[in-house]
């Protein structure tokens, strides 16, 4: 018998790829429940509504992402190219979930009020994140003693004012998003001198 944690793997890998497949708007949870040999009715053991697993595959997908991220920071020598790296590769991760999932302004809006308490908490561990590479660039004396918290925070609301085109690539600027990202971090990190 599958226990219910592995059960909810299931419907988490199914839910993604109808997701990704469909959008969001057009997977129902007969599509999830038909991948995983479940009724609709029987998803709702699970979960309670399409929207909760559609928040659970968005946390997982950042949950995948942080650990990718952590473990190839330890590959950059320097706190700046590991916030520059953070930050730049954090705007592409969020333009493939926007893309991946075919998020529409309206489709935010449905689920708004579920959203923004997950949103808030990815934000947090986030900031955790960074401000963990802040410390340690703090430590070795390679940026100035700051309060790493509010700079963790304030970095990744500047990163997230630059918006990436949501279909394209390069050709449609977000080669040039990526570059004003890397510029305004460094910028910040070093400081203007007068």
């Amino acid at each position: 018998m599958v226990k219910r944690e592995e059960k909810k793997l299931m419907i988490l890998n199914a839910a993604t790829e109808c997701f990704s497949h469909m959008g969001y708007d057009k997977t129902t949870l007969d599509d999830i429940g038909g991948k995983v040999k479940l009724n609709k009715a029987s998803l709702y053991y699970y979960y309670n509504s399409k929207e909760d697993i559609f928040c659970d595959v968005i946390y997982a997908e950042a949950q995948r992402f942080r650990e990718e991220i952590r473990t190839k920071l330890k590959s950059f020598r320097t706190a700046e190219d590991k916030v520059v790296y953070f930050l730049s590769e954090r705007t592409l991760f969020y333009k493939r979930i926007r893309n991946l999932q075919e998020l529409t302004d309206d489709v935010v809006k449905k689920v708004e009020p579920i959203f923004t308490t997950l949103r808030d908490g990815i934000h947090q561990e986030e900031k955790t994140l960074l401000r963990d590479v802040l410390d340690e660039g703090i430590y070795r004396g390679e940026i100035n003693k700051t309060d790493s918290g509010k700079f963790a925070d304030v970095l990744l609301k500047v990163a997230s004012a630059f918006r990436l085109p949501v279909n394209g690539g390069a050709d449609s600027g977000e080669q040039s998003a990526l570059e004003d990202i890397r510029f305004t971090t460094r910028l910040m990190l070093r400081g203007i001198r007068g």
